[in-house]
């Protein structure tokens, strides 16, 4: 795990930002072409792409990034998505959550992963697969949406929290590269205990949730503990399994978000330290803001918290 110091990263945002930025965004970049050099050495014998990380680690993006650092391999990568496994809803019964009093919509009885395995091992052997589709508003699945068959020179990419889980990886080990993605770096402020790599993922995970999903940073913090629960389930046993691992933290984006979400933090402070995120509210007035709007890349991982 890497550590930045709160006073590196201020001083950074304050005297020399374009350059910092340009800085984290190149050792993430470098990560990329690393991964992807990897999987297409490998590609005849691993055609199947496993992505998993924890909520708001930029799975997403970063599996986009590694479709296109293959193409400069000659490789291309076609995607499934995880989420169209889910099950439909009423079929079966979702899991309770008994520690929050919750739905435990984090669990992979949620998805037909039996299915997914099937499918991906049919496509190692060169068949043609159906696959479904979910449809959100209805929670419904529909099946054969379309079909996909793999052709010598592509391989495909899964991302999802239960890509890793035995049903998947107990038949298919041979056959895939598996990649972690993560924010996998701590802050440490001059005073205080440090910024953990979860916390920065709940900051991402706040920005997103408030701008692209309706849900202000109060619902997002009573989610929190759920989330963290699942992670532990059905994630954490399983990330040894992982042949690569890609730390997605950019030091920035400290500021960035810090300065978007300061005045929300202000008023939840308590239901922050509720959630673990004290040391988060420890941070509030502390971090160099930065005018970033013309300096981080298009293609940035942070794009995905902040539009």
């Amino acid at each position: 795990m890497a550590e930045y110091t709160l006073k590196y990263i201020n001083h950074r945002a304050r005297y020399d930002a374009p350059a910092f930025i340009r800085l984290c965004e190149q050792q993430y970049h470098s990560q990329i072409e690393m991964v992807a050099e990897e999987i297409a050495q490998n590609s005849a014998q691993k055609p199947i792409v496993l992505l998993n990380g924890p909520s708001s680690s930029g799975k997403t993006t970063t599996s986009d990034r590694i479709a296109r650092a293959l193409e400069k391999h000659g490789i291309h990568a076609e995607m499934i998505s995880m989420d169209d496994y889910y099950r439909t809803i009423g079929t079966y019964e979702v899991p309770p959550d008994p520690e929050n009093g919750v739905p435990d919509l984090e669990s992979p009885e949620c998805m037909n992963l039996p299915l997914l395995s099937t499918h991906l091992a049919q496509l190692v052997e060169g068949e043609e697969i159906a696959l479904p589709r979910f449809d959100f508003e209805t929670r419904t699945s529909v099946p054969g949406a379309h079909t996909l068959r793999l052709d010598p020179d592509e391989v495909v990419l899964i991302e999802g929290i239960h890509s890793f889980n035995p049903v998947i990886m107990g038949d298919l080990a041979h056959a895939a590269t598996s990649v972690y993605l993560s924010v996998a770096s701590a802050v440490v402020p001059d005073v205080g205990p440090r910024l953990e790599p979860y916390m920065m993922r709940f900051l991402r995970r706040a920005m997103r949730d408030s701008l692209f999903r309706n849900s202000p940073v109060e619902e997002t913090l009573g989610q929190w503990n759920s989330v963290r629960r699942g992670e532990r389930l059905y994630i954490a046993p399983y990330r040894g399994q992982a042949n690569l691992t890609v730390d997605t933290f950019l030091p920035y984006e400290l500021c960035v978000l810090m300065q978007r979400l300061e005045p929300q933090l202000r008023q939840h402070e308590d239901a922050l330290a509720g959630a673990g995120l004290a040391p988060v509210a420890g941070l509030l007035g502390r971090v160099e803001p930065i005018d970033y709007a013309d300096v981080i890349p298009a293609d940035s991982v942070l794009h995905e918290f902040i539009g």
